[in-house]
């Protein structure tokens, strides 16, 4: 595949094999016209040397990237296990309304304060710690027997 640069040379010696006159109006316009087309070639040439340069410049940027994550996450590489490690550590709830799924914190469950969780769809409550421990104080203690009076 020919350059184009050398096209543009084999056009400049087109013209000048031509012997065109360069007084007469024909002659000023071909010659401006391979003077563009070189002054173009040029300008080209300079562009893919640009763009070439721009392109390891990525890839090298990319690679540090790679190397920086690699180092940071610890080598996994899996979308799926990043977003299971983001997941850890939350309680998903279904709201019974709207059955938006709400998501909390586990840690707001060790707080002895009465926490209840609403959504933020409707504003119905999905979760109440209130709740919660009647429900395990009843199911851990042996159920109560009623006094006699």
């Amino acid at each position: 595949m020919i350059s184009l640069r050398e096209r543009v040379s084999y056009l400049k010696g087109l013209a000048e094999g031509l012997a065109l006159d360069t007084a007469s109006r024909e002659g000023k316009l071909l010659n401006q016209i391979v003077s563009i087309l070189s002054d173009l070639a040029e300008e080209v040439d300079k562009l893919r040397e640009a763009q070439q340069d721009l392109q390891e410049y990525v890839s090298a940027l990319d690679e540090s990237v790679g190397e920086l994550e690699e180092d940071y996450y610890g080598g996994e590489g899996e979308d799926d296990e990043e977003e299971d490690d983001e997941e850890e550590g939350y309680i998903e709830v279904e709201c019974p309304k709207c059955h938006e799924k709400v998501y909390f914190e586990e840690d707001m469950l060790d707080d002895d304060v009465v926490t209840e969780i609403t959504c933020p769809q409707c504003g119905e409550v999905v979760f109440s710690t209130a709740d919660e421990g009647e429900d395990e104080e009843g199911d851990e203690e042996a159920p109560s027997i009623p006094a006699e009076d």
